[in-house]
């Protein structure tokens, strides 16, 4: 298991994943797997489970439409694109 740290943001709306250290994410592995609602060269947004997902190139996630309750699936989410996007 990677770890990581699952957070309310303190300046945005939504909770955030972050891995102890920035690393990079292999965006490409991770948008075949998932439904992408927008695609740029540092970042993609991810459609989950209801979940709206901001996958940043550097590792961190925000989780934007997400609530208290979600923290369990959102922890799940996460864990999935951090296997996908840190395969070498």
């Amino acid at each position: 298991m990677i770890p990581f740290t699952l957070e309310k943001c303190k300046t945005r709306a939504g909770y955030s994943a972050k891995l102890p250290s920035p690393r990079k994410l292999n965006l490409s592995c991770i948008k075949k797997e998932f439904e992408v609602l927008l695609e740029t060269p540092i970042l993609l947004v991810v459609k989950v489970e209801g979940l709206e997902i901001v996958v940043h190139g550097f590792g961190e996630l925000l989780f934007k439409n997400s609530k208290e309750e979600d923290l369990e699936k959102m922890r799940k989410v996460a864990e999935k694109i951090y296997d996908l996007g840190l395969k070498n």
